[in-house]
């Protein structure tokens, strides 16, 4: 596992609150559930990826889907859709909300690592979860990628328009007002090569503020270097365009390629 770090004005900020906090991984158990609390009413890239979609015709493969903020629009298209994330938790969100939505295939694997049968018509890679990989398993994704598109299909991956370079701090309140709020600060390290993500979600219990503290850690890459990776992988890069993004931030693009 990972080693987990939160930035350094977050740990300092949990020292003053609530110092025998244990950090957990963000896509754990119980950090996914914050997870889903914070991007549930995220409507950021849902747009695009629908219109790409109905441009395309066959099964869709979802890749890193979560707890199915993409999946549920796309399943409503009509047509078969295999959503696969590596978090149990995440796939238990999900397959609650999907329960008689006809077609939708939950999976439970490593992206990195397809084994998947037939081609798909779309596959998509949304929300720039292309950076929690490594160069090595972005080389397998893609590669495993292009094994299972069809010959007409598209592959849309969405990642930073230009490498981030600084950090930035937002408050998130959640939908239920006594599930608190959620402060996301995001660091590049020291090296250069990741960025830190920490959330920090702060809740009243008892009269007392009380916290649980998230990490996890994302690669830096943007849309060059990505455009890069895929035409050496034998992808043919189609378009980049910018996405809307909920509540502003990192500049992303969503970028469409084909066999």
């Amino acid at each position: 596992m990972t080693d987990l770090r939160l930035s350094p004005s977050v740990a300092r900020l949990l020292a003053l609150i609530d110092p025998e906090t244990v950090i957990d991984e963000l896509y754990g158990d119980l950090g996914s559930d914050v997870y889903d609390a914070m991007t549930r009413a995220d409507d950021s890239e849902v747009r695009e990826v629908l219109r790409a979609a109905r441009r395309t015709s066959g099964r869709i493969l979802e890749l890193a889907c979560g707890s199915g903020r993409l999946t549920l629009p796309l399943a409503r298209l009509g047509r078969e859709i295999t959503a696969l994330d590596s978090s149990p938790r995440m796939l238990n969100l999900l397959r609650a909300r999907a329960t008689g939505i006809a077609g939708v295939r939950i999976v439970e694997a490593d992206m990195s690592d397809l084994v998947l049968d037939g081609e798909f018509g779309l596959i998509v890679l949304a929300t720039t979860s292309v950076t929690l990989l490594t160069p090595p398993q972005r080389a397998r994704l893609l590669d495993g990628v292009r094994q299972r598109l069809s010959a007409d299909g598209l592959f849309l991956v969405s990642v930073h328009t230009t490498r981030p370079r600084a950090g930035g701090t937002t408050i998130v309140p959640l939908p239920d007002e006594a599930s608190g709020v959620v402060i996301l600060s995001e660091e590049p390290d020291r090296e250069d090569e990741h960025r830190e993500i920490s959330v920090l979600h702060l809740r009243s219990e008892l009269g007392r503020t009380r916290a649980r503290a998230y990490a996890s850690r994302v690669a830096l890459l943007d849309e060059p270097q990505l455009c890069e990776e895929l035409r050496e992988a034998g992808f043919t890069v189609v378009s980049a365009s910018p996405v809307r993004v909920a509540g502003g931030g990192i500049a992303v693009s969503m970028i469409e390629a084909a066999r």
